[in-house]
């Protein structure tokens, strides 16, 4: 008897659990597949460098964010803090990913621009 009653027990959960678990799955894709549908993706860097921090690391403000300025101020610091001249590997590794995260932002930027241009259209 006891072990029918946790054998019931057993299966009612995970029949439970099972419907609770597609249930979430199915409102995580709806949710998923709206808010990606309204707006381009916005690209993340791999080094993981938010773009305020990004900003900070290249030295640049706001008004003056350019991929030439970009360039300019990762190529000086990745110079700068090069191995050969005794800098470390890591302040390139920042220094690289702020300027990945930055050229990132800048296409979004582009992106948005260009979708709302279009929709003015």
């Amino acid at each position: 008897m006891a072990h029918r009653l946790l054998v019931n027990v057993i299966f009612t959960g995970a029949s439970v659990f099972g419907r609770a678990f597609t249930e979430a799955y199915k409102q995580a894709a709806k949710a998923s597949a709206a808010g990606a549908a309204g707006r381009p993706a916005k690209a993340t860097s791999a080094g993981g460098v938010p773009v305020e921090e990004a900003m900070k690391i290249l030295d640049l403000e706001k008004t003056e964010l350019s991929l030439d300025k970009i360039d300019e101020k990762y190529n000086y610091l990745f110079d700068v803090n090069s191995k050969e001249k005794g800098n470390s590997f890591y302040l390139q590794s920042k220094i690289y990913y702020a300027m990945d995260t930055l050229k990132k932002e800048l296409e979004y930027l582009e992106k948005v621009k260009n979708q709302k241009e279009a929709a003015s259209n």
